[in-house]
């Protein structure tokens, strides 16, 4: 097998594996796919977002972490969100300003990350037998073309409640743009699965960029149709912040675990959460607790709700603020939470991701996404992209690890890669909010501890903790677990929702795929 790239949408995973058939890499196949998710999930990710990308370069023996994360800009809009009452949402984690203006509409930008984080993976690692505009052809087509609705891009109309503050629904968003109106809801309700969904001037935008470069995104054509649109609404991002953006190049995170060796991404990202997850549980005979039992969910509970408290305390942008991410990998942090107020509660689905890997030991996971559903709202007209609404995670009052200020990095996910001997081995990432985190760190124990394959690995039945005292869990597990945890004395929900895996396993020869059932099973191989 020359190659297999695995992410939730399937015609995006087909892009991924016509680029692996025309004789490129790993790191070829996921450019095209994430390019291809864009498109055929235009609701959850795409041009206007991030991307947290971790690779391995098997022939030069390379490990990094390129950070495309979104970052504060320094547009007129900072000052609407800066002045506002800040309470914490404690619905989904998020910061509560008058109007949503953190959350909806110009004011709520960062500056995306995705596009430029595309162009130095490929630029950089890309095998040099398929031209850039190869790699956003499929994208480019899909747009033009059209694509037929299928059932995960659908279920995005039906991932969020009612209308609330701190989080303002998908069509909400969707009725204050005409552009975004008339494609996503055509007469006035979601597409139906089949529907052929045509984007014309996101193709157009495409085709600028596959002609251009990355780099038009930012300081080119397209960054002056940007910038026109941004300035003309007052936005948080002006033309001088895009010009300015450049990926940052950056050691993962690298943690010993069973005789493995980890590496993930690094701060404001969770890599190191899902390490303290991990290392929390190191020394336990989890088989013999039985799995997915109540003492089990038990023990992986509170470890998990730990490393999320400790997590949310200390993760900030490194560049602005000390990150002692050495407390969340010291092996001597217990398992068991001490008492705190209880976390927020985040239960965000928008994010996507994309695993790939090829014969010569290249291997990549890209977490990438807009924010909430549709980020925040915005389309420029004539571009065709929604553009992000990440500064709500941030906090309007000064003087925090989180505080707003002008080109500080957001993130979100923790794209991991597991190495055996120096060689790589698994490779996962997830979408989800922070139960993407439990989804990864549970699927990683299904696969090194249970024996499981990776497509077993990411089906089997997941929970979350990050409250104290309650356990969101998935209705598989069963009744009479869910009754034995309560008499333990948890709150126990249930979650219809539990992150979306996207994982690789490197076994000899092999390349075994495995996408995760609650997403659309995108697995194109060659």
């Amino acid at each position: 097998m020359r190659g297999v790239v695995v992410c939730p949408e399937p015609p995006a995973a087909r892009a991924g594996a016509h680029i692996l058939a025309k004789g490129g890499n790993a790191f070829d196949a996921a450019v095209a796919a994430a390019f291809a998710q864009g498109v055929t999930n235009p609701l959850g990710c795409g041009l206007g977002g991030h991307a947290c990308v971790q690779l391995y370069a098997g022939p030069q023996d390379v490990g990094i972490y390129l950070n495309g994360s979104v970052a504060i800009g320094s547009g007129a809009g900072l000052r609407h969100i800066t002045s506002g009452a800040v309470p914490r949402s404690e619905r989904v984690g998020r910061y509560l300003i008058p109007n949503d203006l953190n959350q909806l509409g110009y004011t709520s930008i960062m500056i995306p990350g995705f596009t430029a984080a595309l162009g130095e993976l490929a630029g950089r690692f890309g095998s040099g037998r398929v031209e850039w505009r190869e790699l956003v052809l499929p994208a480019q087509e899909f747009a033009a073309g059209g694509f037929e609705v299928y059932p995960y891009l659908h279920s995005y109309y039906t991932f969020e409640g009612p209308d609330k503050p701190g989080y303002p629904d998908l069509f909400r968003k969707l009725r204050q743009d005409d552009a975004a109106r008339a494609l996503y809801l055509p007469n006035g309700t979601p597409p139906p699965v089949g529907y052929v969904l045509r984007q014309p001037d996101m193709a157009a935008t495409l085709a600028k960029i596959a002609d251009r470069g990355a780099d038009d995104f930012y300081r080119g054509a397209v960054a002056r149709e940007i910038a026109r649109d941004l300035d003309a609404h007052e936005a948080s991002v002006t033309g001088a912040d895009l010009a300015s953006y450049t990926v940052r190049t950056e050691m993962p995170i690298v943690a010993k675990w069973r005789g493995l060796t980890i590496q993930t991404s690094t701060p404001p990202t969770r890599g190191a959460v899902l390490i303290a997850m991990l290392r929390a549980v190191e020394g336990v005979d989890l088989p013999a607790l039985g799995f997915n039992s109540a003492a089990y969910i038990d023990l992986l509970a509170r470890a998990t709700n730990r490393a999320f408290a400790d997590g949310a305390a200390i993760l900030a942008d490194p560049a602005y603020t000390s990150v002692a991410v050495e407390r969340l990998l010291s092996r001597t942090r217990p398992a068991v939470p001490v008492s705190r107020p209880a976390q927020p509660r985040r239960d965000d689905r928008h994010t996507t991701h994309v695993t790939a890997a090829d014969a010569d030991g290249n291997v990549v996971s890209i977490t990438h996404s807009i924010g909430s559903v549709t980020g925040a709202g915005v389309i420029t007209p004539g571009l065709g992209f929604f553009y992000n609404n990440f500064l709500g995670h941030f906090n309007p009052a000064p003087g925090r690890h989180d505080s707003i200020a002008a080109g500080k990095r957001g993130g979100g996910g923790c794209p991991t890669i597991i190495f055996r001997d120096g060689r790589p081995v698994f490779a996962i990432g997830s979408s989800g909010g922070s139960r993407l985190v439990s989804a990864v760190f549970q699927s990683i124990l299904n696969v090194f501890v249970h024996g499981m394959d990776p497509q077993e690995a990411v089906s089997a039945p997941r929970f979350h903790c990050e409250e104290d005292g309650r356990i969101y869990m998935e209705p598989a597990i069963g009744a009479e677990t869910a009754a034995a945890l309560k008499r333990m004395g948890y709150e126990v929900e249930t979650a219809s929702y539990m992150g979306c895996n996207q994982a690789v396993l490197l076994s000899g020869n092999s390349l075994i795929g495995g996408s995760d059932p609650r997403g659309g099973q995108g697995i194109g191989q060659t």
